[in-house]
């Protein structure tokens, strides 16, 4: 029996049904209210109440500005007497609390924030609750050592292959999520070996990974790679970003300066799995270490890398203060994750660091001897590791045979370099340093001596208040950021960014962490258990079964989670500058493995150097030295290499911790008609007419050697259908042969080199699944 929906509306059911639903929305409301109530049922200071300072009080009220004496930035300052004669904050009596009678008025001339939208009521109920409850102050979360914690209990346990997975796999059932299956054989191979080496595996490695059944095949292969010597040609290249690498001083003149072998250097200590804490006191205070060696005192080059200005009618002492100011900033950059650079002229604006701070540990690197003079020193004169053998075979000949002219004369052709590096001045010689008054030199405030800031811990117990304290400072077990940091910036290297994204700010206008329990866990397990040995700290990275997911993105996974915050899938990323240009010179056989020793030059157009006041000139090097990795290109500070700044390498000017990858028309340009790939199209098309006579072969050759799999059929087709269309062409007149930009130094020289081409330029291969 059919009934219409007003005899519906009048029926007993539908009161019924009409009740139900007003008692559900009442109790769900009653819930929500209750919930809410018990969730601001205490104050916590990072979660509630720092978020509405930071966004809404501390532009006026901090480190920059203190209008009217009041600033939230050190509870001390909150709580104490403003210029008004009254307190913005009494703890407990809200009543007297000025800053709760400001933000409750409605005239806009009283009413804070002036100049801003008023806080909401549950704003307005958080400060409130939070002054009542005795406005209890809280270090940022960063800021407080790392915490012990359990490992998560997850329910797919059969998932889970190291702890890291517990901790990612316990996020996503909470967002009821489900990791993806592994990703195929073909696919890890030349993921983990661009990730740990910068290159990918030969089509032999790639076979013999593909034909291993055994259990441990996978993690044999991860600690070959990590034993391989181009480990410490890829993670060189991440921290000579860190290190603001180039081989010129920088500002207008930029002239060349010898400091290849601080990278030769930092190779072998990634090479040799140097522990961190060692490798960070090296760079920093080599120099100071008792009975130092010649290698820790190349390390000191690290902060050599500051720019020095050659300029005539410069103030050298302005530019030497510049360079300290520089290693500062940059020390705390790299080792803090910390944005110390604002200190120099004010008090932090959002961190509780005050000015006078800086300048404390400002005085700890203002005493090493180099000045901003042209003649770099102090330096060490320093040679290749092949004139290094030729000086031993040379020595051992002398001791043999006697000393002989043909011998004097053989050692003086071999010239050293002259390395800048770091030298303390001693006794008298010491500088006093000072406050800059709004960071300018000429302006000197209180006098200070070396030392850290408050809000951290104080120097380890026994050590002096030098660079080489501070080093060791850095990586004690008591300064809750290093390991932190060091663990963020090597996750964010392997999964595409870090658990807390901006790897240069762990302060509290940084990104929050994603997992911070799992942050922690690793920084503590990084410098205790593995006593910060790198190696095992990528080798638990790539190991886990996060890692090992597919990347295949699905429309749940899209929908639910667009940015993998969850790693439900494993990230998708573009190669670095140097890994493009490596790989595609490894597929096509191209690739100089020689390592070390001063930089090179392969092609670079005409003009690319004209600099004002300059007579310096891009020689290009010979042609088999042009083939060698990326790292060893010579980097001009003011000039950087065309292509690899378009796919966003630094310039080497500052420090720069994280690479924002661009996507724009002149990476495409590069890949099309860069003489790299123009000779690698030609070179690997060679390789494949090496492998068959038959067209598809070829292509199915070229396809493997570059992409680690072999086309799909319809794939098969559009790259036949183009060697057979150039052929055509290339059969014309001469008016009508192909011909690439006039750039190049050779043109695609067969219809297999165009296709080699087309397939070096698929957005697969300057991406790592």
């Amino acid at each position: 029996m059919k009934i219409s929906l007003r005899q519906f509306k009048k029926s007993i059911l539908f009161k019924l049904l009409a009740i139900a639903w007003i008692m559900l929305v009442v109790a769900v409301s009653c819930n929500s209210e209750k919930a809410e109530k018990n969730s601001l049922s205490t104050i916590d200071y990072n979660l509630h109440v720092r978020p509405i300072i930071n966004e809404n009080c501390i532009v006026c009220h901090g480190g920059v500005k203190k209008s009217s004496g009041l600033s939230f930035l050190f509870r001390e300052e909150a709580l104490a007497v403003n210029k008004s004669g009254k307190r913005a904050i009494v703890p407990g009596d809200v009543a007297s609390s000025q800053m709760i009678t400001r933000i409750k008025n409605h005239d806009p001339e009283v009413r804070m924030p002036m100049d801003h939208d008023p806080l909401t009521a549950q704003e307005i109920t958080i400060l409130t609750k939070w002054i009542e409850q005795g406005a209890e102050w809280k270090s940022h979360w960063a800021y407080l050592a790392p915490e012990a914690t359990d490992i998560p209990d997850v329910s797919n346990e059969n998932w889970v292959q190291n702890p890291i997975d517990q901790f990612i796999l316990d996020a996503l059932e909470e967002q009821e999520m489900s990791p993806s299956e592994a990703a195929d054989k073909a696919t890890l191979i030349r993921r983990v070996s661009l990730d740990i080496t910068g290159v990918p595996p030969s089509l032999d490695e790639l076979y013999e990974f593909l034909n291993d059944d055994s259990e441990n095949a996978y993690e044999q292969l991860v600690d070959r790679l990590l034993d391989s010597p181009q480990y410490g040609e890829r993670w060189s290249s991440m921290w000579l970003d860190l290190a603001r690498y180039g081989d010129t001083k920088g500002y207008q003149k930029d002239l060349h300066r010898d400091i290849w072998k601080y990278r030769d250097w930092l190779i072998d200590a990634f090479n040799e799995n140097k522990p961190f804490d060692e490798f960070t006191i090296e760079q920093l205070a080599g120099d100071l270490m008792p009975n130092a060696t010649k290698n820790q005192v190349i390390a000191t080059a690290f902060h050599r890398n500051s720019m020095t200005n050659d300029e005539s009618g410069t103030d050298n002492e302005e530019f030497r203060n510049s360079a300290v100011l520089d290693r500062v900033n940059t020390t705390w950059e790299v080792w803090q994750g910390t944005t110390f650079s604002c200190v120099q002229c004010h008090s932090h604006p959002y961190d509780p660091f005050r000015q006078e701070e800086y300048y404390e540990f400002f005085a700890a690197f203002n005493n090493t001897e180099d000045a901003d003079l042209q003649p770099e020193v102090p330096f060490m004169e320093v040679y290749s590791k092949e004139d290094e053998a030729r000086i031993d075979s040379i020595r051992n000949w002398i001791t043999e045979n006697g000393n002989s002219a043909k011998a004097k004369k053989q050692m003086e052709d071999i010239k050293p370099a002259k390395l800048p590096i770091l030298k303390e001045l001693r006794g008298e010689k010491r500088r006093e340093s000072y406050v800059f008054v709004k960071g300018n030199w000429m302006d000197k405030g209180a006098t200070v001596t070396p030392g850290v800031p408050a809000l951290m811990p104080p120097l380890p117990q026994g050590t002096e208040a030098n660079r080489l304290g501070i080093a060791e400072w850095l990586v004690s077990g008591e300064n809750p950021l290093t390991a932190r940091v060091t663990v963020n910036r090597f996750w964010a290297q392997i999964f595409g960014k870090g658990i807390v994204e901006t790897l240069d700010d762990f302060g509290s206008q940084g990104e929050k962490p994603t997992h911070v329990a799992l942050l922690d866990w690793m920084a503590l397990k990084f410098q205790g258990e593995m006593d910060w040995d790198m190696k095992k700290l990528l080798k638990l990275m790539v190991t886990s079964a996060t890692y090992k997911q597919s990347s295949d993105v699905t429309s749940e996974g899209l929908e639910n989670d667009p940015y993998n915050v969850f790693l439900a899938r494993a990230p998708r990323v573009r190669l670095s500058a140097e890994q493009v240009r490596d790989q595609v010179l490894e597929v096509s056989g191209l690739l100089n493995k020689k390592m070390f020793g001063p930089s090179v030059m392969p092609y670079q157009p005409d003009g690319v150097w004209k600099v004002i006041s300059s007579n310096a000139k891009w020689e290009m090097s010979e042609m088999n030295e042009t083939y060698r990795r990326a790292i060893y290109t010579y980097r001009r500070k003011t000039s950087p290499y065309p292509s690899m700044s378009s796919f966003d390498s630094p310039t080497g000017e500052v420090c720069v911790s994280r690479r924002i990858n661009t996507n724009t028309p002149l990476q495409a340009l590069v890949t099309l008609n860069d003489p790299v790939f123009v000779e690698a199209a030609n070179a690997l098309a060679a390789l494949t007419e090496l492998q068959s006579d038959n067209m598809d072969e070829q292509i199915s050759y070229a396809f493997k050697k570059a992409l680690m799999r072999v086309p799909s059929e319809k794939e098969m087709n559009i790259m036949k259908m183009l060697y057979q269309d150039v052929g055509l062409e290339t059969a014309a007149p001469d008016e009508m042969k192909l011909e690439v930009a006039a750039l190049n130094r050779e043109i695609l020289k067969t219809p297999m080199s165009v296709v080699a081409n087309a397939i070096l330029n698929l957005d697969e291969f300057v991406t790592r699944q």
